[in-house]
């Protein structure tokens, strides 16, 4: 991939960000933030991050290349967004927008712990029905090759990010159900 058609996804991503932030605080006919936005917000953002974390990493980690700063930088805003989006559902105080991140992050732990058992342990047991998963939710993450260059290590890692994520929704979610 060029630096061309980097710049040009980047730029892409941050002007679709802008435009779906903008939506997530605009205010209502009496002034206040409008909930709606902010649950579109939350839901929007993680996609756009998705697709452009895929875009942009996909080749580098499919190829097996080693990571590169471009990498680091995507794994990076891709981890800053899913904060942002955090931080806007936890205001939104929606348990449906909580549910969903929790059972995102559960499928990317899961997908996460396969890769790594995949990775430490030779099988012979045909995996191939994760694969598509796996390309959905493990390029993003790419990045962090750049200072460790063991796949082992790098899903022991994401695991970890996982189940913080996924900790952090589960206990929002039960305190929305009090």
């Amino acid at each position: 991939m060029t630096m061309l058609t980097i710049a040009i996804c980047l730029i892409i991503g941050v002007f679709m960000f802008m435009l779906v932030a903008s939506y997530a605080f605009m205010k209502n006919g009496a002034g206040e933030e409008s909930m709606n936005y902010k649950i579109l917000a939350c839901l929007v953002l993680p996609v756009l991050n998705l697709t452009f974390g895929v875009s942009l990493n996909f080749l580098n980690s499919f190829v097996g290349e080693p990571a590169i700063l471009t990498n680091l930088l995507v794994t990076c805003v891709h981890l800053a967004v899913w904060i942002i989006c955090f931080v806007l559902a936890f205001q939104v105080e929606s348990k449906g927008v909580v549910k969903v991140y929790a059972i995102f992050w559960a499928l990317t732990l899961a997908i996460s712990a396969l890769t790594a058992y995949i990775n430490s342990v030779e099988t012979t047991v045909d995996f191939a029905w994760a694969i598509p998963i796996a390309i959905l939710l493990l390029p993003q993450w790419y990045g962090f090759d750049y200072f460790v260059d063991d796949d082992f290590v790098l899903s022991i890692i994401l695991m970890f990010i996982s189940l913080v994520m996924f900790s952090a929704s589960v206990w929002r979610w039960r305190s929305l159900v009090k």
